[in-house]
């Protein structure tokens, strides 16, 4: 790793930039290393208020692992090896107060990639919520509304509120539109008709139905709300054939991807066709599953 750059998750303070300059002047340490990218997501985990920091008097945040339909907003970074060194020192891996761990973010596009982030030790989370102060609630709940991230997550952590489903709405391009094959499930799972939308990516033609991939397209499609996140995301992982994160053998999988509408952008799910299981297909130039 000396001399490699490493891609980290943020979710907390470190979503201030003068919180983390300051921390590290404090303690005479490099800061300019930490290098922002931008915002991502991380599918299946939850923010939790479960350790008690001093230097935060009171609770820091943490995220863990926990299920369908759960997604924690933050942003990714690139660290040297000088910001890693000082990441490690301000989250007290020595002290066994976080730990490092390996995840994978989706990028607005909703690709994945790998990055580490850090996550309280079993040793040192309480079976207990604990309040964070104000003036740590300011920094993260800032830090999410500059870069256009929803602070849903965060509301339902500090309000120790379970289950916590921050993204409810669904990004549609294929059988599932309006007038297709698939549009009786998006009526039964949806609240409501759906805008016309746009995602960054390229769409290709698998026959009877397309499948999004990352590119420099634009895809159009619909953008619906969903009316019971856990079991609406049941129901569409059957029709995508996606087995979860931790499998290969998925036809598509689930991802969250920035979506553009007449009137906002917004975030969404919405589900990637997983290239493995195919050759090359034939682009959709149009990017509209309706003009192919």
């Amino acid at each position: 790793m000396v001399g490699e750059e490493v891609l980290y998750f943020g979710y907390g303070s470190n979503l201030d930039w003068s919180d983390w300059k300051s921390w590290c002047e404090r303690k005479h340490l490099p800061h300019d290393g930490l290098v922002e990218i931008g915002p991502c997501w991380l599918p299946n985990y939850t923010m939790k208020f479960h350790y008690y920091s001093d230097g935060r008097e009171g609770g820091a945040a943490d995220v863990v692992e926990n299920g369908r339909g759960h997604a924690v907003p933050g942003v990714l970074f690139s660290m040297d090896e000088g910001a890693l060194a000082a990441m490690d020192r301000k989250e007290g891996t020595r002290a066994g107060i976080y730990a490092r761990r390996t995840i994978n973010v989706a990028l607005p596009d909703g690709s994945f990639i790998e990055a580490l982030t850090y996550c309280v030790t079993p040793e040192r989370r309480e079976d207990r919520f604990i309040q964070p102060s104000k003036h740590y609630i300011s920094l993260i709940e800032n830090g999410l509304k500059e870069r256009k991230l929803p602070i849903g997550e965060l509301k339902n952590a500090i309000e120790n509120y379970s289950p916590s489903f921050p993204v409810e709405k669904i990004f549609v391009y294929g059988t599932l539109m309006e007038g297709e094959i698939r549009s009786s499930t998006t009526e039964q799972i949806c609240i409501g008709e759906g805008q016309s939308a746009t995602v960054k990516g390229d769409l290709v033609n698998l026959g009877a139905f397309p499948g999004m991939i990352a590119g420099v397209g634009t895809i159009k499609g619909e953008l619906y709300h969903l009316d019971q996140v856990y079991s609406a995301l049941q129901t569409l992982d059957s029709i995508e054939g996606f087995y979860g994160y931790g499998s290969d053998d998925s036809l598509y999988t689930r991802t969250i991807v920035k979506v553009q509408t007449d009137n906002a952008v917004e975030w969404a799910w919405t589900y990637m066709y997983n290239e493995q299981n195919g050759s090359l297909n034939p682009k959709i130039e149009s990017g509209d599953w309706r003009n192919r």
